[in-house]
């Protein structure tokens, strides 16, 4: 028997129930009652979401259909006709490769705590109880918001979604020291995402990935004793190879909602690498600025940021020549605060090519995540498995020379990652009588009391069971002595202090932060304002 309704579907694509009974009876040349009743009887392949539409409408999909990218797209516009929260969660997270840290998906999905909104936990929470999506801890990461199509994959999706979050990182440091010399906001009055949750960029009822307060004329406004209100400049990411009208879509409804508020003023930008015509006229008509990496940088900047994403990327699974990351640190270390991002997010590629280069016959696993019931519990950064002999699970820690390493990583390194990731090895057929080593890669310091431990432990521990070592800058400069240009590349960007550097190297700009951070709030804040009052304006506004 033929299953029109099943059939429709497949031609037509995942609807609401309404559309479908209209869309049904003309196909059939029925009445949309007798339309109705085939939904009411449908076969077990007509499928229906559980979560609630407007008029009681139900999204129905053939079960093939399901997790296809006409199925996201369909159901996105069934939701942007009823709710439109849900629909710029799916436009978001599609704009991001299927998984994005939860701190993110606020700004991302134009999700405001205002009134008459429905609140941020619920709407994500709806959609993790449909089962469509779902919420993982990623370590490095946090807790995250993904399709639930892509678990099983999140070892393959995570390398480039990495890169494409360090590369963003970077970029909004050097957009802020762009703004920051334009006297566009003080420099330490920006606010970028991913801090602290008292800290996060918001104006408004809205989060954004920077804001500033901002004085210039156009944006402040005064009361009539003279005192200042200042306006904001609001800005949003996304590095992807092109943005179109779906990805701007979130920070579109957010720039209109803004412009609703009273005695709100903003300056808004939005940054990526390029945009398709149609975003670009979009983005033009609502007076939002549409910079891209190479008008606000210039060219080798822009490029240097595509291919730091795509350096990581293939870094993540294969050797990288050591001049590309020695050009990327020259073209992107000048800008302040993106060298250390840089040093950090580096070391553990510069350490899995160490390997590569110095282990003969094995396989080289970089950010392997552990899990236990269901969740992540565990990251290594490099694992090494020379099969037959020997497993070495290697932590990296790039910081400035002479920097600390905190207790609290130590502390986390031995009673949290060393037990879980040992545990499970164990629980491995394959790996089970191999030789275990656990490894701590750092280019800082460790205080005397974690070093304390760490002697502590590596006592306590059988070596016939395991064995714990820490290899610091003269180690770690005598296992790439015969590399030359590795060596090249970890001596001047990791075992190497960067005041070291020449002027050209450290923006001078930067170099003056520290020592006139007051002069400068001091010139850009109006006589009478203090940090207080902008924090009492920003959340006023």
């Amino acid at each position: 028997m033929t299953d029109d309704l099943h059939n429709f579907l497949v031609k037509e694509g995942p609807q609401l129930s309404g559309s479908v009974a209209l869309g049904l009876a003309s196909w059939l040349g029925i009445t949309p009652a007798a339309a109705r009743k085939k939904i009411e009887r449908r076969s077990a392949e007509v499928r229906a979401l559980t979560i609630p539409f407007a008029r009681r409408a139900r999204f129905l999909y053939a079960a093939s259909q399901y997790g296809s990218d006409r199925f996201w797209a369909q159901l996105a516009h069934a939701f942007e006709e009823g709710n439109g929260a849900y629909s710029r969660v799916i436009r978001a997270l599609k704009a991001r490769g299927g998984l994005m840290p939860m701190v993110h998906l606020a700004s991302a999905a134009g999700i405001s705590g205002g009134p008459r909104q429905i609140p941020f936990e619920r709407v994500w929470q709806n959609l993790v109880d449909i089962g469509l999506f779902e919420t993982i801890e990623v370590p490095g990461l946090g807790q995250c918001f993904a399709f639930a199509k892509n678990a099983p994959y999140l070892d393959e999706l995570l390398p480039p979604i990495r890169a494409r979050l360090i590369a963003e990182t970077v970029l909004l440091q050097s957009v802020q020291e762009w703004a920051a010399k334009l006297g566009l906001g003080s420099f330490n009055s920006f606010k970028l995402r991913g801090g602290l949750a008292a800290a996060r960029p918001i104006v408004s009822v809205f989060e954004w990935d920077m804001t500033a307060p901002s004085y210039i004329s156009a944006l402040a406004t005064w009361n009539k004793s003279g005192r200042p209100k200042p306006g904001f400049i609001v800005l949003d990411v996304l590095l992807k190879d092109e943005v179109d009208l779906n990805d701007l879509s979130p920070f579109i409804y957010k720039c209109r909602s803004l412009r609703q508020v009273r005695g709100v003023r903003t300056m808004q930008f939005f940054v990526a690498h390029r945009y398709t015509l149609e975003a670009l006229d979009a983005i033009r008509r609502e007076g939002v600025v549409p910079a891209t990496t190479e008008s606000l940088f210039g060219t080798d900047v822009a490029r240097a940021l595509m291919e730091l994403s795509a350096t990581l990327t293939q870094a993540a699974t294969q050797a990288v020549e050591p001049e590309k990351f020695t050009q990327l640190f020259e073209k992107l270390g000048k800008i302040e605060g993106a060298a250390g991002t840089l040093r950090g997010a580096l070391f553990e590629f510069v350490i899995a090519d160490v390997m590569r280069r110095t282990v003969a016959g094995a396989n080289i696993t970089m950010n392997k995540i552990y899990r236990q019931d269901g969740k992540d519990v565990a990251e290594v950064d490099v694992r090494v498995v020379v099969p037959g002999q020997q497993i070495r699970f290697i932590e990296c820690k790039g910081l400035l020379p002479g920097r600390l390493l905190s207790d609290s990583d130590v502390e986390a390194w031995l009673n949290k990652r060393i037990p879980t990731v040992r545990s499970q090895t164990l629980d491995n057929p394959e790996f089970r009588n191999l030789a275990l080593t656990f490894e701590l890669w750092l280019t800082g310091e460790l205080s005397p009391e974690a070093d304390a431990k760490i002697k502590a432990m590596q006592a306590s521990v059988d070596p016939k069971r395991y064995a714990i070592k820490v290899l610091l800058a003269p180690e770690i400069e005598d296992t790439v002595r015969d590399l030359p240009d590795l060596r090249k590349v970890i001596t001047q960007h990791f075992l190497r202090h960067p005041l070291a550097a020449s002027d050209e190297v450290i923006n001078p700009v930067s170099k003056r932060q520290i020592s006139q951070t007051a002069a400068i709030f001091a010139d850009l804040t109006p006589s009478g304002s203090s940090p207080s009052d902008i924090e009492a304006n920003q959340t006023a506004a």
